[in-house]
């Protein structure tokens, strides 16, 4: 067991403070009644949907991968150097698509998303952005793709959300062709009171909307159901200089989150000044080194069996 490997299974050993679920049901609870009429509807979410946005989801491919070793954890060597089709199902500003097309030229890659954050005319040829939102179905024929990818950077869709999303990506994939889904448990790690203050709010953002933050076993279930050779991993991200590069450029991640990418809906919902909430993340990323703060980030895959009728 590596070095990292080892520091965090010693800081998830650590009982500091009383497991998120837990201590949201108090905090969170309180706030949700404090500050509903200030975050109403779904349309309070504003991220990621300007030009704004952009260097944040280039940003975050980067570290992903950096994360990973790799773009993807699917069986797809053949398919993707070959002809293959690949489709990101949810591709932001393009960067998956874009870095593939330019490594893997013989494949066809296409890109959708409902904002058009994506180039729309300096691009490789192999490539192809629609806009398009997901919860509309996908804008392909059935069995066409070999590969198809989702990457959920925000908690935006319901549990039953979830049953549709991956019915479409099952039925869009050709048989034998593999599906792979990735996000974050945002959740899941050691939070300290400081940093569990700005990410109770963070979650009142989202549950205003009724939006699951944390899909993965339900995404699991359904991939075990309705798919083959279905897998799932997790890395663990421990944030600051305990977790080396990687978990420094974590924390410069987060931070570029919560100060320059949805910091204004923040200073609102937190009933705070710009000023106030710059010294309140001070605190906070002195705090992530004290609690050894864990981000995880998971992947789940499988194969479209040859006799799938997409019934989920």
């Amino acid at each position: 067991m590596g070095v990292i490997q080892t520091k965090i299974k010693q800081a998830k050993s650590k009982n500091k403070t009383k497991p998120i679920r837990e201590r949201k049901s108090s905090e969170a609870s309180s706030l949700m009644s404090s500050f509903t009429s200030s975050i109403s509807s779904k349309a309070s979410v504003k991220f990621p949907s300007s030009d704004g946005d952009i260097d944040f989801l280039h940003q975050h491919h980067f570290i992903v991968k950096s994360i990973w070793s790799t773009n993807f954890s699917s069986p797809i060597n053949n398919i993707i150097n070959g002809d293959g089709k690949i489709l990101d199902a949810l591709c932001y500003a393009g960067t998956f698509v874009l870095e593939l097309a330019n490594e893997y030229q013989s494949a066809e890659f296409v890109g959708i998303d409902r904002y058009k954050l994506f180039p729309s005319e300096i691009k490789p040829n192999n490539v192809n952005f629609l806009s398009a939102d997901l919860m509309d179905g996908i804008p392909s024929e059935d069995n066409y793709f070999d590969f198809t990818h989702l990457n959920t950077i925000e908690p935006v869709f319901l549990l039953e959300n979830w049953e549709f999303i991956i019915k479409e990506l099952i039925r869009v994939t050709k048989p034998g062709g593999y599906i792979e889904i990735q996000g974050f448990d945002f959740v899941d790690g050691n939070l300290g009171p400081k940093f569990m203050h700005f990410v109770g709010h963070y979650m009142l953002l989202f549950e205003a909307s009724e939006a699951d933050l944390k899909p993965r076993n339900h995404i699991r279930s359904l991939f075990s159901s309705n798919l083959e050779a279905s897998q799932h991993d997790n890395r663990s991200i421990l944030l600051g200089k305990k977790g080396d590069n990687i978990g420094i450029l974590f924390e410069q991640h987060v931070t570029m989150f919560f100060k320059e990418t949805i910091n204004e809906m923040m200073i609102q919902l937190m009933n705070t000044n710009s000023s106030d909430y710059e010294e309140s993340w001070k605190e906070v990323l002195k705090e992530i080194g004290e609690f050894d703060t864990i981000i995880d980030t998971y992947r789940i895959w499988g194969m479209k069996p040859n006799n799938n009728v997409n019934d989920i």
